[in-house]
């Protein structure tokens, strides 16, 4: 807010006083001190708050005296006339953005805390934002924001929809088999059980089996491969197999050494075999005499036993032998057919590393087009960013220039209604509507624009109450006259001593409201202007109300006209 003030509109002590007023200490709800010393309401409690203390002003400018410069609770007293004062200032928003313009008041009261240009922080996430966009940002977004889910009315964060959609029990499911929608979540689970087209795995599936089936083609699929799910099976047990080995070195290796001897045992039988198949049965042994001495008596003869034919001895290696040539014939057909198997297998394994290599090489493309897409849609978004910096900095440069023009506007007003002769008039239009505003206290004052005593003199204004100031409110027209601070002040004489004449017109030219006066040199109203303006000062009897709401000649076209003359004697 930028208002313009008198410099006795300004508060003697400025600590942390809330607002943007606060920048130039302009009185809020003002008091004055014993010392004569205002206060904003604010900065005298929070002085006060810890005891009586010494009034930082007096000291200042070398005034101070006990007790009338001790500032205390209950010494102070509200200055109504210096808030009315600061009331009817003029002001603009300080919101970027906001053009709004009014007095002091009309800012308290109407557009202090509710200007849609304000910037607040999101009371959830702490963003700043606009007042104005403050209900987009909470339905739209805020990642703070509560929502309720549409499907199971329950309530969760914007940052957590999609955690939310992954264990709603509503969500709304499609069944992959038959293509049924909406399908709740909770529910979903019993329709796949009975789906006959939603596609289950094969039960062979834990053995290598990667086919998905529909539920009414799962026994047709398994009696069509069959001999692959077999070989599967084959394929992981000879894993097994292979994973008990490498548990159990010490079982394997004693029964490999019983392989090893029974290898040796057939190899024997199949010697003992050969041999038997080529002996005879032995004959029957005969005993002759044994020669005796040539001279004594013969000896007695002694029989010696001959063997038993044995019929059975060559029957029972035959029947080994046929036994065992049987056996190794069985194994050597299961060995020719696991052989066999094993290259059809090699040659589908073959071709298999074929597709798989095809496939690598598609990945590998993919991989290099999408790592390309992503490269590019970094940069994408790199640009996209930086074009929406220089747009949010294009944007705050127009607002900054359009403030500018405003203000440019406001000075080329005032400069095409400046006079630099000493005579100014002053057109009110609209003066039923801007009497009500000052009735209703929404705009007691008004200002007029500046005029000057010639180009390089006087800066002036004039200052009306349409509904009466002081001792003529609500009974009489107010009219002041204001010096103003001016560009050549340093060049004038001071203070201020020529005659002021205000008038208010009658528009038929015969009966003019006149009223003179000759400034008081003593008074701070015509010093050198240390502010923008001094106090106003003029005649708050200037005119009878009564006289402007019976018919009259003052008043046309809803308009009045305000005349001032500045004696330009001795300048």
């Amino acid at each position: 807010m930028k208002p313009f003030h008198p410099g006795s509109r300004l508060c003697s002590e400025n600590n942390g006083i809330p607002g943007p007023v606060a920048a130039i200490k302009i009185l809020r709800r003002p008091f004055q001190a014993q010392c004569g010393h205002r206060f904003c309401s604010y900065c005298f409690n929070k002085t006060v708050s810890s005891g009586p203390q010494k009034c930082a002003a007096c000291i200042k400018e070398d005034i101070f005296e006990e007790p009338t410069s001790i500032l205390k609770q209950g010494c102070a007293f509200p200055d109504n006339a210096a808030r009315r004062e600061v009331e009817a200032l003029a002001a603009i928003c300080p919101n970027e953005g906001c053009t709004w313009k009014g007095t002091i008041k009309e800012y308290e009261l109407n557009h202090e805390g509710k200007c849609e240009f304000m910037i607040i922080p999101c009371p959830s996430c702490k963003e700043l934002v606009r007042f104005n966009d403050q209900e987009r940002h909470n339905e739209r977004e805020c990642p703070e924001r509560t929502l309720n889910c549409k499907y199971c009315k329950e309530p969760f964060h914007f940052k957590n929809i999609k955690a939310h959609d992954e264990i709603c029990p509503k969500y709304p499911m499609i069944c992959e088999g038959c293509a049924k929608k909406k399908i709740p979540r909770e529910k979903y689970v019993d329709h796949i059980k009975f789906c006959s087209k939603f596609r289950a795995p094969c039960r062979f599936h834990v053995v290598g089996c990667d086919m998905s089936v529909e539920k009414e083609k799962i026994h047709e699929h398994e009696r069509a491969c069959s001999y692959e799910h077999l070989n599967l099976l084959l394929h992981y047990i000879m894993g097994l197999k292979v994973n008990l080995e490498a548990l159990q070195p010490q079982s394997l290796e004693l029964a490999s050494h019983k392989v090893h001897e029974l290898h040796q045992s057939v190899r024997e039988l199949e010697v003992k075999l050969g041999q038997l198949s080529t002996q005879t049965p032995p004959a029957q042994g005969a005993c002759g005499p044994a020669p005796g001495p040539a001279h004594g008596p013969a000896p007695m003869a002694v029989p010696i036993p001959t063997p038993l034919p044995t019929s059975f001895t060559p029957v029972l290696p035959s029947a080994v032998g046929a036994a065992l040539e049987l056996q190794l014939h069985s194994e050597k057909t299961k060995v020719a057919e696991l052989s066999r198997r094993c290259q059809d297998l090699e040659l589908k394994v073959g071709t298999f590393e074929n597709i798989v290599c095809v496939l690598n090489r598609e990945v590998e493309r993919s991989a290099t087009t999408l790592d390309a897409s992503n490269r590019q849609h970094r940069l994408d978004q790199d640009k996209i960013e930086s074009l929406s910096n220089k747009v949010r900095q294009l944007e705050r440069t127009v607002g900054l220039k359009d403030l500018t023009i405003a203000e440019m506007e406001g000075r080329m007003r005032e400069m095409s209604a400046a006079t630099f002769d000493g005579v100014f008039i002053w057109r009110i239009s609209d003066f039923t509507k801007k009497r009500q505003d000052a009735i209703a206290g929404r705009a007691p004052a008004m200002f007029s624009p500046a005029f000057y005593t010639s180009k390089y003199g006087y800066k002036m204004c004039l200052r009306i109450y349409l509904n009466g100031d002081g001792t003529g409110r609500g009974s009489h027209l107010s009219l002041f006259f204001v010096v103003m601070r001016g560009h050549s002040d340093a060049l004038l004489k001071w203070p201020f001593n020529q005659k002021v004449t205000l008038m208010l017109l009658d528009q038929n030219n015969r009966e003019h409201v006149i009223d003179a006066f000759r400034p008081d040199v003593t008074s701070s109203s015509f010093q050198r202007p240390v502010s923008e303006m001094n106090i106003a000062s003029g005649c708050p009897l200037f005119c009878p109300l009564s006289k402007l709401d019976s018919k009259n000649s003052y008043i046309r076209d809803d308009t009045i006209f305000i005349k001032a003359i500045v004696d330009l004697t001795g300048l």
